[in-house]
């Protein structure tokens, strides 16, 4: 990366801690979530994302843009991990655009990541057309859901019957919370493992939305934040919004802010106390993975209002390790030409699985499949469809190669990311 800048701007990696407030209220404004003053909230994010993960460019006035990559693992399909980066963080003032300075940020943080050995870079883009120029692809999908609790109803069979959940708060909440997300993440493809830090926010105060309204990418909902947790197989967070009707017949609001099952009797057991929990019409739910059972577990699945939304999307920065890392479905072998701009996973690379496990290397023979590193980034964990892709023109070459790749990729559960930080 070239440091070079319009005149009058300032570098600065990392943060220096003394700017830490300013770098994050710069980041925060950007979401319209200024900081403020609560001390707790801060130490949560010093913790959460630590000043030498920290990138900013400044002038005379202040920091103008922003950006930090975190360290993490990409669990794939298989249950192996890779090394990887979260970026997030990104901003760059209304009055400053269009100069460049966040491409300088970026391109920093793929340097540092492939410095630094990562696979790839996965991210949450507050705008969809706005990484993809720079090789990121959507990766993981959920579905954000409303539930009509008297209308749509549980069937009777839904699985956990009998499992009661006891109630949790603080630092209990925090190590049942952890401990659940460590078990389900080993069978996870798509999750992300968070800084030991962002469980943190449960020994914060209760009463305080803003750290759930950072994980939920939307309104929290009112009241206290309440915990129940099933021992190591399942954990819910969520804050009733009291609500009457014109009728004067209860009419609260579940908002779900943290849903955690290892199995699917633990599932079941949340979903029946979800639903059991008295005077609220409507449970919101603001990630599900887009496979979950939960449409087959009620009465009327008319009554979810569903959105399908992008997840958690890959940039990638060294495709034969991923390739090589995750398994695979079915058996067979292609070669896949990737065209990267940035000249980071640029190249033709052979693929063959044997076994459900695969072997990638850099190759000069003919490409079976010619594709972006975005459109890559998309289909390596079988979340999105290579045919869609094919027919969308992001694809080319033999049709019967882009069936194949959807074989072979296809994982066990769907890609999904609990948590975007």
């Amino acid at each position: 990366m070239t440091h070079a800048l319009p005149t009058g701007f300032e570098y600065l990696e990392p943060i220096p801690e003394d700017r830490y407030a300013e770098w994050l209220n710069c980041w925060l404004t950007a979401l319209a979530e200024p900081l403020g003053a609560d001390p707790a909230v801060l130490e949560f994010y010093r913790r959460t994302y630590p000043a030498e993960r920290g990138l900013a460019i400044a002038d005379a006035d202040g920091m103008v843009a922003t950006n930090i990559s975190l360290d993490t693992e990409l669990v794939l399909p298989g249950g192996a991990r890779v090394p990887a980066v979260i970026g997030t963080g990104g901003f760059c003032h209304p009055t400053q655009t269009r100069r460049g300075l966040m491409t300088r940020l970026l391109d920093r943080i793929y340097e540092r990541a492939v410095d630094e050995g990562k696979v790839a870079c996965a991210d949450w883009p507050s705008e969809w057309p706005i990484y993809r120029r720079f090789g990121h692809g959507p990766a993981a999908w959920y579905d954000a859901v409303r539930i009509d609790v008297r209308r749509a109803g549980l069937r009777e069979g839904v699985p956990g019957a009998g499992i009661r959940l006891r109630r949790v708060s603080g630092i209990d909440a925090r190590d049942a919370a952890r401990d659940v997300f460590t078990r389900r993440s080993h069978t996870a493809p798509g999750e992300l493992i968070p800084p030991d830090g962002f469980w943190d926010r449960f020994v914060t105060d209760p009463a305080s939305s803003a750290l759930d309204a950072l994980c939920t990418l939307d309104d929290p909902g009112g009241g206290v934040r309440q915990c129940a947790v099933i021992d190591g197989r399942g954990f819910v967070s969520y804050r009733i919004a009291p609500g009457w009707s014109t009728e004067k017949a209860p009419d609260g609001v579940v908002h779900v802010v943290d849903f955690l099952a290892v199995d699917p009797e633990a599932a079941g057991a949340l979903w029946r106390f979800l639903f059991s929990i008295d005077m609220v019409a409507e449970i919101r739910v603001p990630r599900l993975p887009v496979d979950d059972p939960l449409r087959w577990w009620v009465i009327d699945a008319r009554w979810l209002r569903i959105r399908r939304r992008d997840g958690m999307w890959l940039r990638l920065l060294d495709i034969p390790a991923m390739l090589t890392a995750r398994s695979w479905a079915t058996d067979g072998t292609m070669t896949v030409g990737v065209r990267d701009a940035r000249g980071w996973a640029a190249g033709t690379f052979h693929l063959e699985v044997d076994k459900g496990v695969g072997t990638c290397h850099r190759t000069t023979t003919e490409p079976d499949l010619e594709l972006d590193v975005s459109a890559m980034g998309a289909i390596v964990l079988g979340g999105t469809s290579a045919a869609g892709l094919f027919r969308a023109g992001e694809i080319r070459g033999d049709f019967g190669k882009v069936r194949l790749w959807d074989a072979m990729a296809s994982p066990e559960h769907a890609p999904f990311l609990t948590y975007v930080l």
